[in-house]
């Protein structure tokens, strides 16, 4: 049983090191308008980073196991930190390629550091608390996200945009300067290996096992759905609605305040229902309602309008993820949690990577937003219906 005592120093730590991957995660979509206008490009040419950033955590997400085994938790965090700092660093190139090289970087290292940080919360938290100190420890992400979407790119408008660049790096150096200090909270219970060949360890890492396949394919849906209420919320009122680039990261900031606060609700309402899947469907419908409010946005929108809608895309975009990973820690021994973690968050990459290209398609052969946001909104009714089709905790 997990020591009550060691749950809240652990979340800190594990909620610290999250809050610091978002900053740069999220500095990327806000650094598009500043870097298109450097170009030339368009601000959803810059959107693609996100792509970029999943190509690489689909390559590093399965590889957790690995790196807890040989590094310890705290080696392994204290390298993920250091490699997205050095990511972030080679923006500074002002380019369209230099970007998107920077974005594939930042993600290897992004990757594996937030199984991590699941991994450490769910190891020291009680079951009875799981849904709650999860979704705590998530919640630093939205709190990144709408710290950045008020103070970067004010600050960019006045010092540049290479400024916006420098303190997203700075806020990475200083929480490794704190990993680095605080080593004893990182430790990760991992089992060893349990393949003894290199070819059958790495045939493993691809491999859902059966009772997660129906979880991870709810997962992919919401991971596809994700970036289309977040990073192309964001563009299609740039490009849509005409907003400026500090009035649309003010709805970005609200998206993700919304979050904040959503998530720990969510969390403990996971652990009072005891069924993290009925939360999920819940959240389908929040998705479906949001995307048919977007879909009515334009120039003459009021801007009251917006906050509503800010807050159904940070309910549908930023709110499911601590569910999922309370439904995984039911189904998963706590010493395979890193790797199993690991390689959901690698096969949840498939969806974040393919939704921005497939999302900027439609968009480009279809001339407009409703084609991509009616097919998000399709396949969420769908997964609706399937969640709701299951009847018993023991089928989460």
């Amino acid at each position: 049983m997990p020591a009550p005592s060691r749950a809240l120093p652990v979340l800190i730590a594990a909620s610290t090191t999250q809050f610091a991957a978002a900053v740069g995660f999220w500095g990327f979509g806000l650094l598009a308008p500043e870097l298109a206008a450097e170009t030339g490009l368009n601000e959803r040419d810059f959107g693609l980073s996100v792509t970029f950033i999943f190509m690489g955590t689909l390559l590093s997400s399965s590889l957790t196991g690995v790196f807890v085994r040989r590094y310890g938790g705290p080696g392994a965090m204290v390298r993920f930190l250091a490699a997205m700092i050095g990511a972030v660093l080679l923006t500074l190139s002002g380019t369209w390629t230099g970007t998107m090289i920077a974005a594939f970087l930042f993600g290897l290292g992004y990757g594996p550091q937030g199984p991590v940080g699941m991994t450490l919360v769910t190891q020291a938290t009680p079951p009875e608390r799981r849904g709650l100190y999860l979704a705590l420890r998530h919640s630093s992400v939205p709190l990144a996200a709408s710290s950045i979407g008020r103070l970067l790119p004010p600050l960019m408008v006045m010092a540049g945009w290479q400024s916006g660049v420098l303190s997203i790096a700075g806020v990475l150096a200083l929480v490794l300067m704190f990993s680095l200090l605080a080593q004893s909270l990182f430790h990760v219970e991992a089992a060893p290996a349990r393949h003894k060949s290199t070819r059958e360890r790495f045939r493993a890492l691809f491999v859902i096992p059966g009772n997660l396949r129906f979880l991870w394919g709810t997962g992919l849906v919401f991971a596809l759905t994700q970036t289309g209420v977040t990073t192309f919320s964001y563009i299609y009122l740039l490009e849509v609605a005409e907003l400026s680039a500090v009035e649309a990261g003010i709805f970005a900031s609200n998206l993700h305040l919304t979050a904040l606060f959503g998530r720990p609700a969510l969390g403990w309402l996971t652990d009072r229902v005891g069924n993290p899947q009925k939360v999920l469907a819940g959240i389908a419908v929040v998705t479906v309602t949001t995307l048919a409010g977007l879909l009515q946005v334009g120039p003459e929108t009021p801007p009251w309008v917006l906050i509503p809608l800010a807050a159904g895309c940070g309910i549908a975009g930023q709110c499911w993820n601590s569910v999922f990973v309370t439904a995984m820690s039911f189904k998963v021994a706590s010493d395979d949690l890193a790797e199993l973690n690991g390689r959901a968050f690698a096969f949840l990459s498939i969806g974040w990577m393919i939704s921005p290209p497939l999302i900027w398609a439609l968009v480009e052969l279809s001339g407009g937003y409703a084609v991509p946001l009616v097919g998000l909104a399709s396949i969420n009714v769908a997964v609706f219906f399937a969640l709701l089709a299951i009847r018993d905790r023991a089928q989460d």
